[in-house]
């Protein structure tokens, strides 16, 4: 082929190709990668109120499992953490707080979705199959009350020098993307519910026994202890029992601190009761004795022969003004930590290492009775009429004003004398009307009467008793001591406040009671130590009286 020939090939296959472009067109270059960058993870989950099942799943690598932590609503409208033997959740506040976390949440931007990645991101699913401990991340799952999936997504690691972006990823998807989110969903115990377990106020505290008998486990008999009981006046000043009053007194300050104590128990966390214990931890009927012992025993509680429960460190009691009575029984320590602590569920982080000893427990089991005596409330002092009886001699006062009123205005037209009957003074004379409109008869349907003394009278009402004198309802109305009726008012003011005050009480106890019934609490051991004081603790020696005209530090006052 000569040089002409080569030319003119490759000039039309130059062409060709020309042709075969102009006919394809331009062709645009698109990475799918960020397809989705800036949409919202959950678009259809808008009101946080519709989540009403929450579930929390973390790894833990020490035992290589996932663990659950769950809140949820049931059908009427209670929340509770069956992780922790479905526990009353206080959750309406948090629940909502973190569905806010997910409704709203953006796929700010996509860092890759190969699956190697995973790990380093740490969003691998804490539920894979798989045999990867490393790099799995925490699971949170909501649902709404048909079972519907609001938002599930798995939350990896926080992307480094980036405050609050993690890295996010939702189940069963590849790409992963990093994403700011405020906050977490707490899985603590304590989070989710009302911590403050006695619901306790200081300042209501009105007297402590600490009653230190103990349980000779082997006999299964009761050893007395010291007993300490101490009680605080309406001013908030303490007292003791069995004080040496020449050489002793009250030590305010360490008595104060254990009614403090009382009301900063917070719960650590909690078991169920066994069957076979009343709400008031009596023995119920239907149980054998034993397997209840043999359940008790391991938490340091024992059923004593008269059925009711008994523990190895005593009992501490305390009373209120609302007059309900508390029972605190102490059980035995509670070792390990986390969710050993809260749950009872075995948490591999507060295993010992081969070889370790195992940790002293550092928290304590308690149980509670609360009850309502009535008799802890001071009573009004004064007859209690029914309100009928008030009524009536309320409208007799009224009555012998009016009479006392007709009887001094017949006395300025007749030379100050007296009416020769309450009857005269209803008599219409001559001219005018009559003095009294009309002469009714008293509430108990009996007359009203006069008694005439020299210048004075009385206008007297036999009251109920229709007698003179007479107690409570059958007390007389009279003129002179109407002042009376005013303090019987009080009296049934003060009765009435009593009966208000009689009724929140047992509504208190029977709302503790039924929040105390079902569980074994467990609380921080420091707090224990503080409600367990020695005698010596409790008193101090007597301060020296100042001599007569100093001053308490014992210099001669001023001239």
């Amino acid at each position: 082929m000569n040089e002409m020939m080569k030319t003119a090939a490759i000039c039309g296959g130059a062409v060709v190709l020309a042709v075969v472009a102009s006919t394809m067109g331009p062709k645009e270059i698109k990475n799918d990668l960020f397809s989705d960058q800036g949409e919202l993870f959950f678009p259809q989950f808008t009101d946080p109120t519709a989540a009403v099942d929450l579930e929390v799943t973390q790894f833990l690598e020490g035992s290589a499992e996932a663990r659950k932590f769950a809140v949820r609503r049931d059908a009427e409208g209670r929340w509770t953490i069956p992780s922790h033997g479905n526990y009353p959740a206080d959750a309406k506040d948090r629940m909502g707080k973190a569905a806010a976390l997910l409704i709203g949440l953006k796929k700010e931007q996509c860092v890759g979705e190969r699956k190697e990645d995973e790990v380093a991101y740490g969003v691998v699913d804490p539920l894979d199959g798989g045999t990867e401990t490393k790099g799995r991340g925490t699971r949170v799952t909501m649902k709404d009350s048909a079972g519907n999936v609001l938002a599930d997504l798995v939350i990896g690691k926080e992307v480094e020098k980036k405050l609050q972006v993690r890295y996010l990823r939702a189940p069963g998807k590849k790409r992963v993307y990093a994403a700011k989110l405020d906050g977490e969903v707490s899985t603590k115990f304590a989070d989710w519910i009302e911590t403050d377990l006695l619901k306790a106020q200081s300042w209501d505290i009105a007297k402590v026994t600490m009653d230190n008998y103990s349980v000779d486990e082997t006999s299964g008999t009761i050893k007395k202890g010291d007993v300490y009981v101490a009680s605080k006046d309406d001013a908030g000043k303490w007292a003791f029992d069995g004080l040496d009053a020449a050489k002793e007194e009250p030590n305010e300050d360490k008595l104060r601190e254990v009614g403090d104590t009382l009301g900063q128990i917070k719960i650590v966390g909690v078991r169920k009761k066994p069957e076979g214990l009343t709400a008031m931890l009596e023995q119920a009927t239907g149980f054998d004795r034993q397997i209840l012992r043999q359940t008790l025993a391991e938490k340091g509680y024992f059923v004593a022969n008269n059925g009711k429960l008994v523990s190895n460190e005593g009992d501490l009691l305390f009373e209120t003004k609302k007059g309900v009575r508390y029972t605190l029984r102490f059980g035995e320590l509670v070792p390990g930590s986390g969710l050993d602590v809260s749950s009872g569920a075995e948490d591999p982080k507060s295993k010992p290492k081969e070889g370790e000893a195992p940790k002293p427990g550092d928290n304590r089991y308690l149980m509670v009775t609360a009850e309502f005596q009535e008799s802890l409330l001071s009573k009004p002092a004064g007859v209690r009429l029914p309100q009928e009886q008030l009524d009536k001699r309320a409208t007799a006062r009224r009555d012998i004003e009016d009479i006392q009123k007709a009887v001094e205005a017949f006395r300025a037209k007749n030379e100050n004398k007296l009416p020769e009957s309450l009857a005269k003074l209803a008599e219409k004379p001559a001219e005018g009307a009559a003095l009294l409109a009309e002469l009714k008869k008293d509430p108990w349907g009996n007359d009203y009467i006069l008694s005439a003394a020299g210048d004075s009278y009385l206008v007297i009402s036999y009251a109920d008793g229709n007698a003179e004198g007479g107690e409570g309802a059958a007390t007389d109305v009279r003129s002179d001591r109407l002042p009376l009726e005013d303090e019987l008012k009080k009296t049934a003011d003060a009765w009435a406040e009593h009966d208000r005050k009689v009724e929140d009480g047992r509504k208190e106890a029977e709302k503790l009671t039924k929040r105390f019934a079902s569980w074994y609490y467990i609380i921080d051991g420091a707090l224990f130590q503080k409600l367990k004081p020695k005698r010596a603790d409790l008193v101090k020696p007597k301060s020296a009286e100042p001599a007569p005209g100093t001053t308490p530090g014992g210099n001669e006052p001023p001239k």
